[in-house]
């Protein structure tokens, strides 16, 4: 039962990922007011971040308080990364959703003070079923999680960078 729900899980990502990088999926374009999106991350991983003793924090500076795209997409890209920067915190660590102006556009991000990734990693974080840890294959998550971040980023006119340092933490932006 266990595998046949990771199959499912794993199918249901190559299809929503196919359907973003083919242009197949509806995009409903309205304005997106990113302290509501913040919100809305916050209040579902909240309480697993309070109970990692994982400090969970979101900040929108003047000028960034809305963005223009898909609401559903775009909440669906920032849950990701917050699920991430979670998995990847120890207890006492900090993740944080900020937003800010930078260079004319808004620039969304996610930082967490988790273990990093290594430097040959992270070229090839937005591949398709690319885990930095091996003995991972076997345990929850397709792989596809941030080409789909990716490939909403890109959808909404914008692109996706990691910035990492192992022992330091990771910032998506």
């Amino acid at each position: 039962r266990d595998e046949t729900q990771r199959v499912e899980h794993i199918v249901g990502d190559l299809l929503d990922l196919a359907r973003l990088e083919g242009g197949g999926d509806t995009f409903d374009a309205q304005d997106v007011p990113l302290e509501d999106l913040f919100g809305r991350v916050l209040a579902r991983h909240g309480q697993a971040a309070g109970q990692k003793g994982i400090e969970l924090t979101a900040e929108v500076a003047p000028g960034a308080e809305i963005v223009t795209g898909d609401p559903m997409r775009l909440e669906q890209a920032l849950q990701n990364l917050a699920a991430n920067a979670l998995r990847h915190t120890p207890r006492g660590g900090r993740v944080a959703l900020t937003a800010a102006v930078e260079g004319g556009a808004v620039a969304v991000t996610v930082s967490d003070t988790g273990a990093g990734i290594s430097p040959e990693h992270l070229p090839h974080v937005f591949d398709r079923f690319y885990k930095i840890d091996p003995a991972r294959t076997g345990q929850s998550g397709s792989g596809l999680g941030l080409s789909i971040v990716k490939a909403i980023v890109e959808r909404h006119g914008g692109t996706v960078t990691a910035a990492s340092r192992a022992g330091e933490g990771t910032t998506f932006s």
